[in-house]
This record gives C-alpha cells, structure tokens and sequence, in this order.
C-alpha cells in the first residue's frame, strides 16, 4: 500500500508543479515586454504604474516559488519510491539537475519580474525600455536556454529511472523521452528579436 501512496504522492506533486509553474509563467509574461519578441512594438510602460498588474505579476512569482517547492517534494517522493534500488550514478544527476532546474527556474522567475519588482519596492515611479529589454533578456537566457537544457537532463534520467526500476508507468517513460527529443530549442532567437 505504501508504494501505491507514494505513487500518487508524486503524480500529484508532479502535476501541482507544472499547473503552478504553467501559471506563474503566464503571470509573469503578462508584463509589456517580457516573454514576448522585443523588436515588434515597444512595450507600453505605463502598465508598471498600475497596482493590480503588479499585484498579478508578484502573484505569479509567489506561484512559481509554490511549483518549485512542488517540484522538489515530487524529487524527494520518487527518491523515496526508488528506495535502496536507486543507482548512484543516476541519482546523483537526477537530484542535481533537479535542484539546478529549481534555482534556475525561480531566479528567471525573479528577473522577469523584475521590472514590475523596481517600480514596486524601488521606489521608481517609471521605468525606462531598457529595464525592461534587460529583464527580458535575463529571461530569456536563464529561462529558455539554461534552465531548459536542465529540465531536459531531469526529463531524460527521471525517465531512465523510471523505466529502469519500475518508478513510473512505462508509457509515461516513453512519452517523455519522445517529447525531449521533439521540443523545439529554445535558445534559438524569437522572431522579432532584436539584434544588436
């Protein structure tokens, strides 16, 4: 009965990780020029001004320290699961790229909304475009490129575990090796980038 427990215990965990990473993003993006191809249009900065947008964007930001939290105790519920079978080699990369991925994910999380963070607690009652650009580049690079190349590290060997001990369905498995090698790479530049 216990391996059953701790079996939903990480589907849950899991799932609560990405429905609140999924929305913290969508908050966070919400920001003029954050999230978005910077060369189209310039971003309207009189957004920053108004209380509720910045209400929304540390909404999301306090959504996505809940995912990474969820996410963590989803690592530590499979840790469990696996129990003495864990091989080290594995388990060490699975818990490092799982922790790498959570720093990494929550201080994108945090320069993103960084714009949003100056007018709020900076005392700045306007923003000029290139805090913005600034912050959407920190995005950029420690979202789409460093800490999706960790996330596919974590998808690849949580899916070797999983395949290899029994610690997930092994379609599940298998979708998620599928999905690693079919993601588009984000660290391509956006349409509209703008290039220096």
């Amino acid at each position: 009965m216990g391996a059953s427990l701790s079996g939903v215990g990480a589907s849950l965990e899991g799932l609560a990780a990405a429905f609140l990473m999924m929305a913290s993003i969508y908050l966070i993006e919400s920001q003029p020029g954050v999230g978005t191809a910077v060369g189209a249009a310039s971003p309207d900065l009189s957004w920053y001004g108004d209380s509720d947008n910045r209400a929304t964007v540390e909404f999301g930001l306090s959504l996505g320290v809940l995912g990474m939290v969820s996410f963590l105790w989803f690592i530590a519920v499979i840790r469990r699961r696996l129990a003495e079978r864990e091989d080290k080699f594995y388990a060490t990369v699975f818990l490092g790229s799982g922790i790498v991925f959570a720093i990494l994910a929550t201080t994108a999380a945090v320069c993103a909304a960084a714009p949003t963070l100056v007018v709020r607690f900076g005392g700045e009652e306007s923003l000029d475009g290139s805090a913005v650009a600034l912050a959407h580049g920190l995005w950029f690079g420690l979202w789409g490129i460093a800490a999706s190349r960790f996330a596919g590290v974590f998808m690849m060997v949580t899916s070797t575990l999983g395949l290899r001990f029994g610690a997930l369905p092994a379609w599940l498995a298998l979708v998620s090796i599928t999905l690693l090698f079919l993601r588009r790479d984000r660290s391509a530049p956006a349409k509209g980038w703008a290039h220096a």
